[in-house]
């Protein structure tokens, strides 16, 4: 439950961050410079696909360079891609922006990520259970796949969970605020192939799959999550 709370705090300290921010300079990228859906997706497929081939080495050596502050850390950063955590201090967050605070802008943000969370849940879980990944502690190798393994969490490695909540909560708040913010879905990723839960890869392909949900709720106004499904305005 502090954790939570914590959590929540985090959240709803951002406004004070985004005065000092803004202060910096303007955080639209000037009109043509802009960078794409379609290009954000393709260079992370490609980095997913590259990544395939290093996953083995890159493993081996993130298991070589443990030490009792990598422990540390990661145990900290895991926090973040937490869904027992994450969710319910989100929801609090907009529960708190709406209703106590009238923080417009912080509910909008909050409801973006919201949104997000449950496109992003839906995608992982359903390419959890089609790849059926074994994880790397299993020592079988990167290319194992048992595709619909049922409660079998051995073989769920693809992609990260963790890492694909803590991008599709933190994008709309890093688009809002600061894009410094981008710091702590990346620590989440770098936490679970340091503490040997996933290959470099899945958490890649997981970070994509938050990081383009969430995208797409921040930058398509024309697109938003309704009671009775996905609604595209026109």
């Amino acid at each position: 439950m502090y954790r939570c709370l914590i959590f929540m705090g985090l959240l709803l300290g951002l406004q004070p961050l985004k005065a000092q921010y803004a202060a910096v300079g303007p955080q639209v990228i000037p009109e043509g410079t802009s960078v794409t859906l379609p290009q954000v997706a393709a260079v992370a497929g490609g980095l997913t696909l590259a990544a395939f081939l290093v996953d083995e080495p890159l493993r081996d050596f993130m298991q070589r360079n443990q030490s009792g502050f990598g422990d540390g850390f990661s145990r900290i950063t895991d926090v973040a891609g937490e869904k027992t955590v994450v969710v319910p201090a989100l929801l609090a967050t907009y529960g708190t922006a709406r209703w106590l605070v009238q923080d417009e802008e912080l509910q909008g943000v909050a409801l973006q990520a919201m949104q997000a969370v449950v496109i992003t849940a839906l995608a992982t879980e359903g390419l959890k259970h089609l790849a059926g990944r074994g994880r790397p502690f299993r020592e079988e190798g990167a290319f194992v796949f048992a595709p619909f393994p049922g409660s079998d969490d051995s073989f769920k490695s693809l992609p990260s969970g963790h890492a694909s909540l803590a991008f599709a909560v933190f994008t709309p708040f890093a688009e809002a605020y600061s894009r410094w913010l981008y710091v702590v879905p990346v620590a989440v990723a770098a936490g679970r192939v340091y503490d040997d839960k996933h290959w470099t890869s899945d958490v890649l392909l997981g970070g994509a799959l938050g990081f383009v949900s969430a995208w797409i709720f921040v930058h398509q106004p024309n697109v938003s999550i309704i009671p009775g499904g996905l609604r595209l305005y026109f």
